[in-house]
């Protein structure tokens, strides 16, 4: 995530190959790879990575969080909340599912759902 915040595709490309060839079955590696093509604007490649990582680790509250930054990106923003409000029913703390949530909310000009 460090990576992508800092837009430095080629690190994360990077981290997200060696992952994959240590264990493609891990969910963090999977993140590793979809936030590759997140911060490429793909948000359908990143999703289809993100949901395998949901699916290994159906617990994982950040893959969740993931899934409904991309979902928001595509502005399919009943499956964000969807996606932001499963990761906060794993995790009630997960504040960048908190993030997600406000952030639907002011795209979609509902400023009294997203100032709670």
């Amino acid at each position: 995530t460090v990576l992508w915040h800092c837009k430095r595709d080629f690190e994360l490309s990077d981290l997200a190959r060696r992952a994959i060839k240590v264990d493609q079955r891990s969910p963090a590696a999977q993140l590793a790879a979809g936030n590759c093509f997140s911060l490429q604007r793909d948000p359908d490649t990143a999703l289809k990575f993100f949901r395998r990582a949901v699916k290994l680790n159906p617990e994982f509250a950040y893959a969740h969080t993931l899934c409904g930054h991309e979902f928001a990106m595509k502005e399919d923003f009943e499956s964000a909340l969807t996606a932001y409000r499963k990761a906060l029913a794993l995790n009630g703390r997960h504040y960048t599912a908190w993030y997600g949530i406000g952030h639907v909310y002011l795209k979609q000009e509902k400023y009294g759902l997203a100032e709670q």
